[in-house]
């Protein structure tokens, strides 16, 4: 190339668009590599050549000018650089609060916890433990759930041992055996269920779904051994039915905040256990249901009854404990067979309700009907001077406060009614408001957290069953969405910038971008930042968890204050007003 160059100024055929291209890529070259493709020599001759045609001359002003006008532009997107920079710094204050949101808001949540503990003397502390243990021992025990826990306890350590690897909360929750025994009633010493008792079986499962309580869905209960979230990909499988491109969005966030938690490769090892088509369809699959039932104008609970029956078509999908002879199960070997374990447990049961019920017309245990319920008084048990685990237990628990069982005093009751009695109590010297003292330890440190805990710029707001983080004052919320804005804008122009270069480069050879193109990334992660904060400020938090009452909803904002980079586009006035002059300089070289 030095020696064509040098060759063709010998020779002056360079037209005056190759001489003015020459000088400005040498100068590109010696601005991005600190080198030059031209000699000093080379130089004088193409900056002291005179045009000797009027064509001559136009040709070389009109690539100067556009030259010229290129360098007004990149000063412009300088400007909007440095201006958009500044307002991103000075957004900082707010955006780093935004970030740490999680932090005070879960550390706020505990501190109103805190505060939530009850103020006693001595004498209302004994009183307020008295009437939770008189409460405890009116409330006795379920004469079904005795059975259960006396027969639990009365097995071998072998057949205890065999039942827990079946279900491991089986110990103290008789759903899983109480099920099974439904399916042998059923079965009524069939190998297989009769039409009438598929359709009972497949509505006791459909029931088991759903929670009357809460109104909703429960896909991840089970009713024995099935359970429900396999009916219901069972019914997306049988329908060719897979998560939605939006579906994969929750994993995608997931993996987004492992990775800024560092944790990400311990959540690749629990992910990669399953495909992530069969993490997000469980996830989804509710509402894929609920879509699908009220576009069919069907429910949740006749598509999953029909999806069991034509499942136990096929035969049971998971055989019942009474007619299985598998010793390998789900959750690895047993001893027995389930069919040989699950008798072996009936006839435990059946024991334990002889020797309860025995203990009953003795009197040495009392209990009361209500209804078809049955409950073994707690007076009674409490008494009981028998050996029973279930009973130690039982009395145990009447004699131990508990601070949050979230036990409530009936309505009936004139002295305590609606108040709630299990709290955590400080035993502290109380103001007139029986709130613990200013001066005390306990008092003094509470005021001196929040006041260090307090958000300056950001609140919380409760609105219609929802949670909204809200700007404190007008100004504070005015601020950050200009600063908002003014990345929205300095993006917008910055891109329209690098269009313009982008057009210059063709025309003059050579690569222009390396000069706005990080610019452009740079500004691109000020939003990246800005919707982290948000993310972030928005993330779930439960404190010290549900059962402590320290459980919040997930925050929201009024107002969309993300920033989508993918729908801002090259700002039309910026490229409208640059296209326009640089068209009277260079013509149709460039098209806009």
């Amino acid at each position: 190339m030095r020696k064509n160059i040098s060759s063709l100024l010998q020779k002056g055929n360079l037209t005056p668009k190759q001489r003015y291209l020459l000088i400005i890529q040498n100068d590109i070259a010696r601005a991005r590599t600190g080198k030059e493709i031209l000699t000093e020599a080379d130089i004088k001759g193409l900056e002291g050549w005179h045009a000797q045609t009027n064509e001559e001359a136009r040709e070389w002003n009109k690539y100067n000018e556009g030259w010229k006008l290129g360098g007004r532009a990149g000063l412009d997107a300088e400007f909007i650089y440095a201006e958009t920079k500044a307002e991103h710094f000075r957004a900082n204050i707010i955006g780093y609060e935004l970030a740490f949101y999680p932090f005070y808001r879960e550390h706020l949540n505990a501190l109103q916890a805190l505060k939530r503990i009850k103020v006693v003397d001595i004498k209302e502390a004994i009183e307020i433990t008295n009437k939770q243990r008189e409460w405890k021992l009116k409330d006795g025990l379920d004469f079904d759930y005795a059975i259960y826990q006396l027969a639990f306890e009365s097995l071998s350590d072998e057949l205890r041992k065999d039942i827990l690897t079946l279900d491991e909360e089986a110990e103290y929750e008789p759903s899983y055996l109480n099920d099974e025994e439904t399916i042998a009633d059923l079965l009524n010493g069939k190998d297989e269920l009769t039409k009438e008792a598929k359709e009972k079986y497949a509505e006791l499962v459909a029931d088991r779904s759903y929670n009357k309580f809460a109104k909703e869905y429960q896909l991840h209960l089970s009713f024995a051994s099935l359970p429900i979230m396999d009916l219901a990909k069972k019914w997306a499988k049988d329908k060719g039915i897979k998560p939605r491109k939006k579906d994969y969005e929750w994993l995608e966030k997931i993996k987004h905040r492992a990775e800024k938690k560092r944790i990400k490769k311990a959540l690749e090892k629990v992910i990669n256990e399953r495909s992530d088509e069969e993490w997000v369809l469980e996830e989804s699959i509710k509402e894929i249901l609920e879509d699908y039932a009220r576009d069919n104008k069907t429910t949740i609970k006749k598509i999953l009854k029909e999806t069991l029956l034509k499942w136990l078509e096929e035969g049971l999908p998971y055989p019942p404990l009474v007619i299985n002879d598998n010793k390998k199960t789900y959750n690895g070997e047993i001893k027995l067979t389930p069919k040989e374990l699950f008798k072996e447990w009936l006839k435990t049961k059946e024991k334990a309700r002889e020797t309860l019920q025995k203990l009953i017309d003795k009197g040495e245990l009392k209990a009361e009907e209500t209804g078809q319920d049955k409950t073994i008084t707690g007076e009674s048990l409490y008494n009981f001077k028998g050996d029973f685990k279930f009973i130690k237990e039982f009395k145990e628990r009447v004699d131990r406060y508990d601070a949050n069982a979230g036990f409530i005093y009936a309505d009936d009751d004139p002295e305590h009614k609606g108040e709630n009695i299990d709290r955590e109590l400080l035993i502290a010297e109380k103001d007139k408001d029986g709130k613990p003292a200013v001066i005390s330890i306990f008092g003094m440190s509470l005021k001196k957290i929040e006041r260090t805990l307090k958000p300056s710029f950001l609140k919380e707001v409760e609105k219609n069953g929802e949670t909204y983080l809200e700007f404190k004052s007008e100004d504070i919320e005015k601020a950050f969405k200009d600063t908002r804005q003014s990345k929205i804008d300095g993006y917008a122009k910055l891109l329209a910038f690098q269009e313009i270069h982008k057009k210059l480069s063709k025309i003059y050879e050579v690569d222009l971008n390396f000069y706005i193109t990080p610019k452009v990334k740079q500004v691109s992660e000020f939003i990246d930042l800005h919707n982290e904060y948000l993310d972030n400020a928005l993330e779930d938090i439960t404190g010290l968890g549900v059962g402590f009452g320290l459980y919040k909803k997930p925050l929201k904002t009024r107002k969309d204050l993300f920033i989508n980079k993918d729908r801002i586009a090259p700002d039309f006035n910026t490229t409208e007003e640059y296209g326009k002059k640089f068209y009277e300089i260079l013509g149709d070289e460039y098209k806009f």
